[in-house]
């Protein structure tokens, strides 16, 4: 219970701050070697690429990828992308933007954590807010664009912006434990490590009421809707009370 709590202390402590941009003027990698990488986090949405503020791959490339590095580790709740305006906005599809813990260039195995898939197209000039899954958590974020229709079919980034998940109520930093209980019903289930990791996740999942945990096989459950309580060994029901923010 300790470590859950330290965890549930640590994230109120860490995530109450006002919404920042945690990509602005952050270092830049992309799948070509070009010196305006960091054009896309220079904190101007201009997207007219005249304005020079904006990233493009190369002519050819048709595996390309632009990548930032927080410099710090988050759970992300949402990215902002601004698309070219003066032309080619469809260019803007089938985009792929994951999170890792380490630098994939460096350390090609590291695991992947998926924040979405954008389809699109995007319209020309358009800034859109693109959704995370509440698993992308890590220091950097790489934006990849698939299904290239041709070797013209550029991506170009205008302004990439990151944004943190952020608690949207007050809870008191005691989980509760309900022994041999399990709640089935609207739940989502969540692969993970330890208790403290599935609380984690119940944290950062803005709909998430508990959590069903089993230690002997690390099963966790998020409860997020309504749901009846079962009686099963080996299973384990935690749950936060909610508390009232001065």
């Amino acid at each position: 219970m300790f470590l859950l709590n330290t965890v549930l202390l640590l994230a109120h402590a860490t995530f109450v701050s006002g919404i920042h941009n945690r990509a602005l003027g952050k270092p830049t990698k992309s799948s070509n070697f070009t010196n305006n990488k960091g054009k896309a986090v220079d904190g101007n949405r201009e997207a007219a690429f005249s304005g020079n503020s904006c990233w493009e791959s190369q002519t050819g490339d048709m595996q390309p990828y632009w990548m930032v590095d927080l410099q710090s580790f988050f759970l992300l709740d949402y990215i902002t992308i601004t698309n070219r305006g003066d032309c080619c906005g469809d260019r803007m599809h089938d985009l792929k933007i994951e999170v890792f813990a380490d630098d994939p260039v460096l350390e090609p195995s590291t695991p992947s954590h998926l924040c979405a898939m954008y389809d699109g197209p995007m319209p020309g000039g358009a800034t859109e807010n693109i959704s995370c899954s509440c698993a992308a958590q890590g220091r950097y974020i790489r934006i990849r664009g698939l299904d290239r229709r041709d070797e013209t079919d550029l991506l170009t980034l205008c302004e990439v912006e990151v944004f943190e998940r952020t608690p949207t109520g007050c809870f008191s930093t005691d989980l509760h434990r309900m022994v041999g209980t399990r709640y089935v019903g609207d739940v989502i289930q969540v692969d993970v490590a330890s208790a403290a990791d599935c609380s984690t996740h119940c944290i950062y999942n803005r709909t998430c009421i508990g959590f069903n945990y089993n230690y002997n096989t690390h099963g966790c459950e998020l409860r997020v809707g309504s749901a009846e309580a079962s009686s099963v060994i080996g299973w384990f029901y935690f749950f936060k009370r909610p508390c009232l923010l001065e």
